[in-house]
């Protein structure tokens, strides 16, 4: 029997394309062109003899039954690979890394990727700050830190950033508060400088509701407490929804989506920094249950 071999970057490419959902910010993601990325999934196709993404008028509208089998081998083959390499050839590198990273990912994203991390990288010293996106970019751009993980709700991933996770942004109430909306509209919400925060006041100035701050904090662990306590209406990525609380349908403006974007310090990414990304996005998808970002 003919041995066939499957292109591991092809397969990367894939993954990506499937966290993505268009061909453009897979290939921002990789570093490649988006020629160079259609071609692998192409050669990708070719070798197999199946089509593995819908494509309508041109954009990708997910994959098809033979793309969802060979992406969940595609996962496990990639992730072999890398801590094969890792274990082999990452281990012996050493230094320090300075990460800034959004607070709410601390109690539960971030102490399992930092176990790996730690594993793959045993002799790399880490320092981390934790922050508001807005305080956490201007320290990147001061030399303060290496790799920011930060927030934002703009329709595009900033320039020279790479996406990592995507989901929206949803009204939530207790389950007693949500059978009425009063005016002012009493709001549990971040700091003035969080990005979920200056959307929520924005969006409901267009419309016009007046609002008042009921509860604000730092933490996700505070806030959802007080919005099932019915201190206010709080805004958060619709996953973190728990028990007691309830998603507003109705009677409250649209809201963008939240988005994680990943930033580096001028220069070439150390291997490190990148492969934290990647754990990163990787324990969102694995606790959060949907897809990264587009």
């Amino acid at each position: 029997m003919k041995r066939r071999h499957l292109d591991i970057e092809a397969l990367r490419a894939l993954v990506a394309i499937d966290e993505a959902s268009s061909f453009s910010a897979a290939a921002q993601r990789l570093g490649r062109t988006q020629s160079a990325v259609s071609l692998q999934i192409r050669r990708l196709e070719e070798t197999l003899g199946q089509t593995l993404l819908k494509r309508v008028q041109g954009r990708v509208d997910g994959p098809t039954a033979e793309g969802v089998l060979l992406i969940a081998y595609a996962r496990e083959i990639l992730r072999l690979n890398d801590e094969a390499y890792a274990s082999v050839a990452e281990s012996a590198a050493t230094g320090s890394l300075r990460f800034g990273v959004p607070e709410e990912l601390m109690e539960h994203v971030f102490p399992p990727v930092m176990r790996r991390f730690q594993a793959l990288f045993p002799r790399m010293r880490v320092t981390l700050r934790t922050g508001p996106s807005p305080d956490l970019r201007q320290a990147l751009a001061a030399g303060e830190l290496d790799l920011i993980l930060f927030k934002h709700c703009d329709a595009a991933t900033p320039k020279g950033c790479v996406p990592v996770w995507s989901e929206p942004l949803a009204w939530m109430a207790g389950e007693g508060f949500a059978t009425g909306l009063p005016t002012p509209l009493p709001l549990a919400l971040f700091g003035e400088n969080c990005v979920f925060r200056i959307a929520v006041t924005a969006a409901l100035a267009k419309v016009g509701v007046a609002w008042q701050l009921a509860y604000t904090g730092s933490s996700v662990t505070g806030l959802r407490q007080a919005v099932m306590c019915g201190l206010g209406v709080g805004v958060l990525p619709r996953s973190l929804l728990l028990p007691g609380m309830v998603e507003i349908a109705a009677g409250l403006p649209h809201l963008p989506d939240a988005h994680l974007a990943a930033a580096f310090a001028p220069g070439q990414p150390h291997p490190a920094a990148e492969r934290f990304v990647a754990l990163m996005g990787e324990e969102l998808r694995t606790q959060r249950g949907m897809r990264a970002a587009a």
